[in-house]
């Protein structure tokens, strides 16, 4: 006898976040969207990678749109008048949404991109609802959202502060604690010296080689000496490939005091600060605890988050860094193999800062003028040759200005229209005109 299929649920996820539809089930009805997504994730396939941001996002992004997205299954939307319900139901949350705007449209980008998909609706009908949803964001006549990134002189007072700090620890405030008061770490009056060696040696290898966190946190320490460092670009990338930095010298002295520390207190260890995001596992500190520290110290100098959304960034160093190679000359595709970028394109797009753009823009026109005011200038000149020219012909009374826009003897306005100047033609010119005639013409061309 044929029994009924069951599946084990998981400890760690809930009933309510992931249903449990029986395939062929009695009385279940058909899963929705939102359903399909999370019987997706929670196969035995996936759910030890579950904590992958790729999985992670795909999971919040089902979550934001739940509302909708649990009350259609995919059949609905094969039905007209449902499938408008369903567009007016996702319009009402986009448009309620409080999410910062580059927040909303990175899962909006989910849905019709992973979400969607993976509640196994058809893929035409997903074609066509990422078309509504741009006609949604457009209607919505929202201004882009500008991104504040990081001042010159925010970055000049932050490594200021770090070396206060480094060197008097005792006054050293808890950065924990004004990163989040609730903190595990919020309760002892400051924060430890090594942490603190630490944030500044990852604040420098940032600095001076605009590195995204992930691959600053997983420099080794073998990599690490007093005249260079390497760094591995792994993201978009099947394989990572290394980067050789040369390292200044008033940079390797704030870094070198951590990298002894972690040689004593951490023989072992191979990463400089951690494994990765989420876990320290080879490396020297809880990647959690580093970006804490990191938030509370660029808020103890009085920073404004970097970035929509109320992030702290020294990703934002990035920008920056555009800015400084834009000024020194260097070209966009330079920039791009610099910071490890898979095209210009994505360089432009992305990290030149607005004061950046804006710069450019008032070169590129400053550009353009001087074109555009060299061609009025040569027109301006010759229209005023011409009117001199007129004016002097004028003045003597012998040439008048013709229909086409030529000049000509006066007499001409009296002449038979078939009357012809040209030598060759045996007519004389009409009485009173000063044009010579031809026999004239040619005897004194035979005297000379």
């Amino acid at each position: 006898m044929h029994s009924m299929t069951k599946t084990q649920p998981h400890t760690t996820a809930s009933q309510d976040e992931y249903p449990y539809w029986v395939p062929n089930g009695m009385d279940q009805g058909e899963p929705s969207i939102y359903d399909n997504v999370m019987i997706w994730l929670r196969s035995p396939r996936r759910w030890k990678d579950r904590n992958l941001k790729r999985y992670k996002n795909i999971r919040i992004s089902a979550r934001n749109f739940r509302h909708t997205l649990g009350r259609f299954t995919p059949d609905d939307l094969r039905d007209d008048l449902q499938y408008s319900e369903f567009i007016e139901s996702l319009q009402t949350e986009i448009e309620s949404s409080d999410l910062a705007q580059s927040t909303l449209d990175g899962y909006l980008g989910y849905l019709t991109g992973k979400v969607l998909i993976y509640g196994e609706v058809n893929t035409r009908i997903v074609e066509e609802v990422k078309t509504q949803v741009t006609i949604i964001k457009k209607g919505m006549k929202k201004r882009k959202a500008v991104h504040r990134g990081i001042e010159e002189d925010e970055i000049v007072e932050l490594i200021r502060s770090l070396d206060e700090m480094c060197e008097n620890p005792d006054e050293a405030p808890n950065l924990s604690r004004i990163a989040n008061d609730n903190s595990s770490n919020a309760k002892s009056e400051r924060t430890s010296h090594h942490l603190l060696l630490a944030l500044r040696a990852y604040a420098w290898l940032t600095l001076v080689s605009a590195g995204r966190a992930d691959s600053i946190r997983r420099i080794r320490i073998s990599d690490v000496s007093e005249d260079h460092f390497i760094r591995e670009i792994s993201k978009m990338r099947t394989y990572s490939e290394e980067v050789r930095y040369n390292m200044p010298e008033w940079a390797f002295e704030r870094v070198e005091p951590y990298l002894e520390y972690c040689r004593e207190n951490h023989p072992d260890a191979v990463f400089l600060f951690s494994e990765d995001e989420n876990k320290r596992g080879r490396g020297t500190i809880n990647p959690k605890t580093l970006q804490e520290i990191k938030k509370g110290a660029m808020k103890n100098i009085g920073m404004e988050p970097t970035s929509a959304g109320g992030y702290y960034r020294l990703h934002d160093l990035r920008t920056v860094w555009c800015d400084w190679m834009g000024k020194g000359g260097a070209s966009v595709e330079q920039m791009s193999v610099f910071l490890g970028h898979s095209s210009p394109k994505v360089t432009t797009k992305y990290y030149f800062a607005s004061k950046h753009k804006e710069r450019m823009r008032q070169e590129a026109w400053e550009a353009g003028m001087k074109g555009l005011e060299a061609l009025l200038q040569i027109r301006e000149n010759t229209d005023r040759k011409i009117e001199d020219l007129y004016r002097q012909l004028h003045e003597i009374g012998y040439f008048s200005d013709g229909k086409g826009g030529g000049v000509y003897p006066d007499c001409w306005d009296e002449v038979d229209d078939n009357w012809s100047a040209l030598p060759d033609l045996n007519r004389g010119p009409p009485d009173g005109c000063l044009q010579p005639c031809v026999s004239s013409l040619q005897s004194g061309a035979l005297a000379n």
